[in-house]
């Protein structure tokens, strides 16, 4: 019989990552880039594990959704009060200070935690505060990671950079949970004092990275004129804009709803903490999975579109789980909707870091920040909803609203689904 000329599947997937991992090679080879994005795989690994212990020990300390939801609130309230600073600041200072000073805050918030808790003087109300200090060193951090990243990768390996960070957190939301749920079942109130070791790495990983500070007038223009110039620069830039306000409809309708997961899983699926860390593991397994996809984005027509299937995939996904009462069945939902948020989330950060101009890259970041500070909101309703009509509810219905509202903006914006006018090829094309 003849060869068929059909590519095999192993021949196919090497197509699709070769040109990206050519550029990663490029991108990897570079020690201050391969500083920075250590140091954002500690930090990943924080964030992705603390959510979930929290949520578990906040449902233990009290058994009330609704103060379960506070901690997801105490954690992100910062975002639209820091920010927008930390975004001047980070157009201004040195950012791998500022990146310092973030660790430093959070390992100190962590380690105080893990002593109370161990000697036996933790509290709800301790561990809420701890959240929110948390919280701040999370939003100061924020910006200038990002900046960091357009500074070290260029234009040329950005989207490279973007989806490598993607892959990255990817592997923290995986690991993170599954760790966390973990660490629950076998020392409950040892679980923060692992969790130091993260941020402790972070600063460890950064060692000698050197940022020189932002030079000119942006260093020595007031703070609130550098915020209003953000701002009006922003609102002038209509892809941004919309990236902005979709941004803000994911995190108060379907990125909120991972503070929930443990009443879901005790209420509705009726298991621990260890299948509790398998949900959390599951929305994470999203972004391996795009960077097949990926790749093949080749112009940057495809961003827009990318972004907004991604939105409606991760929503649509999440309102089919919250109906679910069985936990493979609720797995799988979880990963098609983390799917789509490593979409969402990989073009957000492209397209506000290629469209921004450099003086005003680390503002455009501090309003993204911003912009995810609609988290807080989101979990007060979603709170006050579970505690009254259950979790499915909260989470369904805020998923269903997030696809309408990310259907009428992309309606409203359509320079979202295409290319700019300009000829000029898209940052990375390679990837």
């Amino acid at each position: 019989m003849p060869r068929s000329n059909r590519k095999s599947p192993r021949v196919r997937l090497a197509g699709a990552i070769g040109p990206w991992s050519h550029d990663l090679t490029a991108l990897l080879s570079r020690p201050a880039f391969r500083r920075l994005w250590l140091s954002n795989c500690a930090s990943s690994f924080t964030l992705w594990t603390e959510v979930i212990v929290t949520g578990w020990v906040a449902l233990q300390l009290t058994g009330s959704p609704w103060l379960v939801a506070m901690t997801g609130v105490g954690r992100a309230v910062a975002m639209p009060l820091i920010g927008p600073l930390s975004g001047a600041l980070a157009d201004r200072l040195n950012c791998v200070l500022l990146v310092r000073i973030a660790e430093g805050g959070s390992l100190v918030a962590l380690a105080l935690l893990a002593a109370t808790l161990l000697t036996g003087h933790g509290s709800y109300w301790l561990l809420l505060l701890v959240t929110l200090w948390f919280g701040v060193s999370t939003a100061l951090g924020w910006p200038s990671r990002r900046a960091l990243m357009m500074d070290l990768a260029g234009s040329e390996y950005l989207l490279t950079a973007v989806v490598l960070e993607r892959v990255t957190q990817s592997v923290a939301r995986v690991l993170g949970p599954l760790l966390a749920g973990a660490l629950l079942a076998l020392w409950a109130d040892g679980a923060y004092a692992t969790l130091v070791l993260f941020p402790a790495l972070s600063l460890l990983t950064l060692g000698r990275l050197a940022a020189g500070r932002r030079t000119g007038a942006v260093a020595h223009a007031p703070v609130w004129r550098q915020l209003r110039e953000g701002w009006s620069y922003v609102r002038g830039e209509p892809v941004i804009w919309a990236v902005l306000l979709m941004t803000v409809a994911m995190n108060g309708f379907v990125f909120q709803a991972k503070y929930l997961y443990p009443v879901f899983a005790e209420d509705v699926l009726h298991v621990g903490p260890v299948e509790l860390g398998w949900m959390g593991a599951a929305n994470g397994i999203g972004a391996p999975l795009m960077l097949l996809l990926l790749p093949r984005l080749n112009r940057e027509r495809s961003y827009g579109w990318t972004l907004v299937l991604g939105a409606g995939l991760s929503s649509l996904a999440l309102a089919a789980f919250a109906s679910t009462t069985s936990l493979p069945l609720a797995i799988v939902l979880l990963t098609l909707s983390g799917l789509g948020q490593a979409g969402f989330a990989v073009m957000q950060t492209t397209l506000i870091l290629s469209r921004a101009e450099p003086a005003l890259r680390g503002r455009a970041m501090g309003l993204l920040v911003l912009a995810t500070g609609s988290t807080p909101l989101g979990s007060l309703g979603a709170g006050a909803v579970a505690e009254r009509w259950g979790a499915p509810l909260a989470i369904g219905a805020g998923a269903v609203l997030c696809v309408i509202l990310v259907a009428a903006i992309a309606w409203r914006s359509p320079q979202l689904l295409r290319p700019r006018p300009e000829t000029t090829p898209a940052p990375a094309a390679a990837v």
